[in-house]
């Protein structure tokens, strides 16, 4: 059946249209992949990596964002897979979400609340550091310790550990008063008052969002540009270790928050952050999947660990990657939900993507339910969901959302088109913030919004970077609300955001034509009256346009 035909189809609505889309056949050795499981990617298919990789052999920009993806992922790709392997840890140690909530050092006694430790997993792996004095903590060699430790699982047990290994190396004798000052065996250094977590607060935020999730991250974006299958075999390598331990944390059993044990669950992270953690490891693994699947040396590589380190479950084809990965990254968040649950609508869009990325017609099926219900409840109230906080958690909904419809509408251009016909109110929710952004100034600032009468010089719909990268572009998005919907308010906005400048337009990696759609941008800015978001108005002649070298 035709493409347009499926997406206009009633019954399959355009999600499900989507991800029946004919791709490549499974590689030889996936007969036996478990019943239900994905076949290809979903969200990076062939198509559409193909249209990136034209832009980054055409235009300028696009081979600059290629050569900076490869260079973030430069550092993973120089670690053997044994390194890389070795990156996860496991969940016996206690994890702590500040080093100490309203601390400062012990070393210099000035203040260091909060998230200001400096980590640098990369560079000055298993240390903090101070701001001010910039002393490195915790004093003892941790990575030595943590080394002697390890179990027959490769998992750290705290009481094989090697405790003779627990002093000061910058003051080693045994008679030294400082032998004992900034020791971490784990749980914190304590001065017999207060406790400095430097290790619990690394492991998250250092080895954990850095080098783990980092890792991934960057390896499975450089893949996407280059297509060279190296970067997606060092993801797995990484994705497949992380499912075989992600299941066991649980921040509510194992973590400190604010000084005290955690009252809220998570994974590795505190339950906000584990739920935006679950999503990038989810959508890593649908960039990475189509060259994962034909990787034998991985295989290989993982079936000697799971051997060596009696792992349990075998690891002879890629299936039982696959079904390790799945069951335990994508499936477990969604039958554990209270790991993952999180500032309304944050949880949906992950499960949204999980269901997706699962790419079975069940998991298609909830999709579209998990939208639908989503898109309701989240344009409730004059297209928003009626919680304060207009330049706050108002926003941050509908910014997510609108994320996550970009990533559907960049496989289906009729998608967003459709989707209004179905929610009307999707017009509402990016319009919202356009009726109630004062002078383009100020937004009415009740609720948690993290200040009090400050001046927001930026639209809070969506959030308009011009980073490139493999994201959705949100320059693309509001394209497409103007594309959809006629409102020249959504072009004006991305025209402002852009200094008033095609120059750069649409940022996104992705885009087809891109020197069509500037041309059109000129278009519509030039025959506009003046904006109602503001007292100026935008004519042909105060406008200095400055096309790229290559739409001229």
């Amino acid at each position: 059946m035709h493409f347009a035909a499926l997406a206009s189809h009633r019954r399959l609505g355009p999600l499900l249209a989507l991800a029946i889309i004919t791709r490549a056949a499974a590689a030889p050795g996936v007969e036996s992949r478990p019943p239900g499981s994905k076949t290809a990617g979903f969200f990076y298919p062939p198509e559409l990596t193909a249209r990136a990789r034209e832009n980054i052999a055409r235009y300028r920009w696009a081979a600059d964002t290629r050569r900076r993806l490869i260079a973030a992922a430069r550092p993973w790709m120089a670690m053997s897979d044994d390194r890389l392997w070795d990156l996860m840890f496991g969940n016996t140690i206690k994890r702590s979400w500040m080093v100490w909530s309203s601390g400062y050092c012990p070393a210099c006694r000035k203040g260091v609340p909060m998230y200001n430790w400096q980590i640098d997993a990369l560079n000055r792996p298993w240390k903090v550091r101070c701001p001010h004095c910039r002393e490195y903590f915790p004093k003892n060699d941790f990575a030595k310790f943590y080394r002697s430790g390890l179990d027959e699982h490769g998992i750290f047990d705290p009481k094989r550990a090697d405790r003779s290994l627990l002093f000061n190396t910058e003051h080693p004798r045994a008679d030294d008063p400082l032998r004992t000052f900034g020791v971490d065996d784990g749980e914190g250094f304590s001065d017999g008052r207060h406790t400095w977590r430097f290790i619990g607060a690394y492991l998250i935020y250092g080895q954990w969002k850095q080098a783990v999730v980092g890792g991934i991250r960057a390896l499975a974006d450089a893949y996407v540009v280059t297509g060279d299958p190296a970067y997606a075999h060092k993801a797995g390598v990484l994705l497949d270790r992380v499912a075989d331990l992600y299941p066991t944390f649980d921040f509510l059993q194992q973590g400190v928050i604010y000084d005290r044990p955690s009252h809220a669950a998570g994974y590795v992270s505190v339950w906000h952050d584990a739920c935006e953690e679950t999503r990038e490891l989810v959508l890593a693994y649908d960039k990475v999947f189509d060259a994962l699947r034909n990787d034998r040396k991985l295989v290989a590589f993982l079936a000697r660990k799971a051997e060596q380190f009696k792992l349990g479950a075998p690891k002879s084809t890629f299936a039982d990657i696959q079904r390790n990965i799945e069951d335990r990254i994508l499936r477990d968040p969604l039958a554990q939900r209270p790991k993952i649950t999180s500032n309304y609508p944050r949880t949906e869009v992950t499960a949204a993507v999980i269901e997706s990325v699962l790419g079975n017609p069940a998991s298609r099926e909830r999709s579209n339910a998990i939208l639908d219900a989503m898109l309701t409840r989240a344009t409730a109230v004059d297209g928003v969901t009626g919680e304060k906080g207009l330049a706050g958690y108002t926003s941050y909904t509908i910014q997510g959302v609108a994320v996550l419809l970009e990533q559907y509408a960049r496989l289906d251009p009729a998608f967003l088109r459709n989707l209004l016909k179905r929610h009307p109110k999707v017009y509402d929710m990016y319009r919202f913030h356009i009726d109630t952004w004062c002078a383009q100034s100020y937004y009415p600032l009740s609720g948690d919004c993290g200040s009090f009468a400050t001046p927001v010089p930026h639209y809070m719909g969506v959030t308009l970077s011009k980073q490139l990268d493999v994201n959705p572009s949100m320059f693309s998005f509001l394209w497409r609300l103007y594309e959809a919907t006629g409102d020249a308010a959504f072009v004006q906005i991305l025209f402002d955001a852009n200094g008033r400048t095609v120059d750069g337009l649409p940022y996104d990696l992705f885009a087809s034509a891109p020197e069509a759609m500037v041309h059109r941008v000129v278009q519509a800015i030039g025959g506009l009256g003046p904006l109602d978001i503001r007292t100026e108005a935008v004519r042909t002649e105060t406008v200095a346009f400055s096309l790229p070298q290559e739409v001229r």
